[in-house]
């Protein structure tokens, strides 16, 4: 079995220990060592059955003596981005895929990401590094997704879709078939986008529209 580390002890971090225990349950494949996270009164003090083994900067020695892997559970894209910087020789970052998620053959994904419970990702879709999908995302056929994009539970990306790097979808938003969510953009929950959304950019609404430039 493979000894993981999950760095942030928030309420993600516990999502996805949670994530690891399904993944175990249904094969046996990773034991949980416990969180990295820098908040000094959670270092020392167990969550939800695992302790909080000190800052993230223990990673290497951590890695050194265990040859552990990471995964990096925070859903703001700039943290993990900042995280995984700290670690540039770093090269254990580990994908964790519920079971009950159904992907397509033609699909790839790339290191670090989550995928959580009851996703859906379609043919000929591919996926970058550091990705975050929450429970029950839907994503359509042919899209492309960069690197340290986040989309909440309930989310659904349409065919041929294009999400920029560092992109945010809400929860429940929807993206419609052919359109762009462009760098660093973020879409509010529950939101319709039925244009192209440029980067740097905040849109919500039904249609979405632009709320902070």
């Amino acid at each position: 079995m493979k000894e993981i580390v999950v760095i942030g002890a928030g309420d993600f971090g516990k999502e996805v220990a949670w994530l690891i225990e399904d993944i175990n349950k249904k094969a046996p494949t990773y034991i949980i060592l416990g969180f990295l996270d820098d908040d000094t009164d959670k270092i020392g003090k167990q969550l939800n059955g695992y302790e909080c083994l000190g800052p993230v900067s223990s990673l290497i020695e951590l890695n050194k003596n265990h040859h552990a892997c990471a995964v990096v559970a925070m859903q703001d894209s700039d943290i993990r981005r900042q995280i995984v910087k700290m670690f540039p020789e770093f090269d254990s970052w580990e994908t964790l895929i519920h079971p009950t998620a159904n992907i397509s053959a033609s699909s790839k994904i790339g290191k670090g990401c989550i995928v959580c419970a009851n996703n859906n990702i379609s043919v000929n879709t591919a996926i970058g590094d550091q990705v975050i999908m929450n429970l029950s995302v839907t994503m359509g056929h042919d899209c492309e997704v960069a690197d340290y994009v986040s989309i909440m539970s309930g989310t659904v990306v349409s065919g041929h879709v294009t999400l920029g790097d560092g992109a945010y979808l809400g929860s429940n938003s929807t993206v419609v078939p052919g359109k762009k969510v462009g760098n660093h953009s973020r879409v509010g929950a529950g939101s319709v986008v039925i244009r192209n959304v440029k980067d740097h950019l905040s849109v919500m609404g039904v249609p979405a529209k632009v709320i902070r430039f």
